[in-house]
């Protein structure tokens, strides 16, 4: 639902990781519909121009650089080019990415793999953007998973990852509050985008959502947008460390379990026993 006035974010340079696809890619448009200048920046050139395309002849206006936020030179080039002259009003931390297991079948390269995209790489992305965030006290927004407090079955990685995150949230919300930048994690719950496979997809819609979803639904990959364009308005400004999640109280459920046969039956409880 778009509930905030256009123009709202006019003369807002956001900075958005992970800009491809999924939520990333909705908050891209709905930034630039808002009035902002958006830098987008992800790994896939074809994934990002197609979030060029949707955002089209909007308010604001829209770039991207291809990278990995894994690579620090990579992310100290790109920051530094995007907001020399423009600083930086808003930057999202939406990158990331995770597959399922359960955690005595994540290798240790798997689990490396996970945290340094979901929790390495977002330090290196909030402490190249830190100097032009406090040039006019900036919002940071990193996007995180529910149930980042109370665990998932086959989300070892990614949540230990994301619990990190949240730390650093808080942590940086205090330190960084006397430059006027605030630092805040979202977390949505289950988001069914167009880039999930359509196993994974069907998955979720047929089994996790009824489940583990008290709303019954999945989380709007635009219910997310606009709560970020929220928070970097000035209707925010007094939002700073807090962990907000949009998951249909999903946080309060069973738990987003993404193995399948869980509960374990009796005879795979015998057979990992072996």
């Amino acid at each position: 639902m778009r509930v905030l006035q256009p123009l709202l974010l006019a003369d807002t340079h956001a900075v958005v990781t992970g800009a491809g696809s999924g939520i990333g890619q909705e908050i891209c448009v709905r930034l630039v519909e808002l009035g902002a200048t958006v830098t987008g920046i992800g790994r896939n050139e074809s994934a990002l121009q197609r979030t060029a395309e949707l955002v089209g002849s909007e308010q604001g206006s829209f770039r991207w650089f291809s990278a990995d936020v894994r690579d620090c030179a990579q992310v100290r080039s790109i920051i530094s080019e995007a907001s020399a002259e423009l600083g930086i009003d808003l930057l999202v931390n939406n990158a990331g990415g995770q597959f399922y297991a359960e955690a005595d079948q994540i290798s240790d390269n798997g689990f490396r793999a996970v945290v340094d995209l979901n929790l390495n790489a977002v330090f290196t992305v909030i402490s190249e953007a830190k100097q032009f965030l406090a040039r006019r006290g900036g919002s940071i927004v990193n996007i995180s998973l529910s149930g980042v407090e109370r665990g998932s079955v086959g989300l070892a990685h990614s949540l230990a990852a994301r619990a990190g995150v949240l730390a650093m949230t808080k942590t940086l919300a205090l330190e960084w509050a006397h430059l006027g930048i605030r630092v805040n994690c979202l977390a949505p719950g289950v988001v069914i985008s167009d880039s999930l496979p359509d196993d994974i997809a069907s998955s979720l819609r047929d089994h996790v959502v009824p489940e583990s979803v008290p709303a019954g639904r999945p989380t709007p990959t635009a219910d997310v947008a606009e709560f970020v364009a929220f928070i970097a308005s000035p209707a925010g400004r007094m939002i700073t460390g807090q962990l907000l999640q949009i998951d249909g109280a999903a946080h309060l459920g069973r738990g987003l379990h993404m193995v399948d046969e869980w509960p374990p039956t009796e005879e795979s409880c015998d057979e990992s026993r072996r």
